[in-house]
């Protein structure tokens, strides 16, 4: 797998499935409430793929074949869950829960990817500010996206806004390039010196993702998909799709996480 540069076309299409997701994780946000199953997030999701005629590309999804196709159109994630779980009906929004929404759709044969966390009802001042904080590692990072910086600044940023503030940034996953391909090169770790990985160049189409833990970083599987932080602490994760300029960037993505 090599990295990609899009062509004009091509990043014609992106800009338009980023604003297509953007509208949808704006609305899917606004559903999130106590006392919502969290099945019928997914459902609406779907409806608004078929309305904005749009793949839900996680949905079938095998990582190259090693693992079985993944059942839903979105990751949803409660709490100390973390990356690639699944709504199940019956699954209902509790008072202060904190969901993640992750997902990705394919329009006119590529894809964008965005992620966000939401907190229910009256959720506590502490993760509050762990959710800020996960945000603040987002919208920091993103700002120093352009033409000509290395993949660690950007990762060595986010580490060092989170471990300031007292949590951790997984390191099993990490935010990747995308186009054709659901994943793909360069990986953007959440962790890293600024020297580390490739240099960004004009034209490539990126995800940058927080993934940050309450407590330790570690992960358990509990199921051949879905993980939860072996410690039981939070999780959250934001992310935004970004095409990277000559001076700067444009978030292809662009909903307020």
């Amino acid at each position: 797998m090599t990295i990609t540069i899009k062509s004009p076309d091509e990043i014609k299409i992106m800009r338009e499935a980023g604003k297509i997701l953007a509208k949808i994780m704006t609305a899917l946000k606004s559903e999130i409430r106590v006392g919502r199953d969290l099945w019928d997030i997914e459902i609406k999701f779907l409806d608004y793929c078929r309305q904005y005629n749009v793949i839900p590309a996680c949905k079938g999804y095998t990582a190259m074949g090693f693992l079985p196709p993944f059942p839903t159109g979105l990751c949803v994630s409660t709490n100390e869950e973390s990356v690639h779980c699944f709504p199940s009906k019956g699954e209902i929004v509790k008072d202060g829960d904190l969901i993640t929404i992750d997902t990705v759709i394919s329009y006119k044969g590529l894809h964008v990817d965005a992620a966000f966390t939401v907190g229910a009802g009256n959720v506590k001042s502490s993760n509050i500010k762990f959710m800020n904080t996960a945000k603040k590692a987002l919208l920091e990072s993103v700002e120093l996206v352009k033409e000509g910086v290395k993949v660690g600044v950007i990762s060595n940023k986010i580490q060092t806004i989170v471990e300031a503030a007292g949590y951790s940034v997984l390191k099993d996953y990490a935010g990747h390039g995308i186009g054709k391909s659901m994943h793909e090169l360069p990986e953007i770790p959440c962790y890293g010196k600024p020297t580390d990985g490739p240099v960004l160049e004009r034209g490539m189409t990126i995800c940058i993702e927080t993934l940050v833990s309450e407590g330790k970083p570690t992960i358990k599987y509990v199921s051949d998909w879905e993980t939860e932080m072996k410690d039981g602490k939070n999780f959250v994760q934001y992310e935004y799709t970004l095409l990277v300029k000559e001076k700067g960037y444009e978030i292809l993505t662009d909903f307020e996480v």
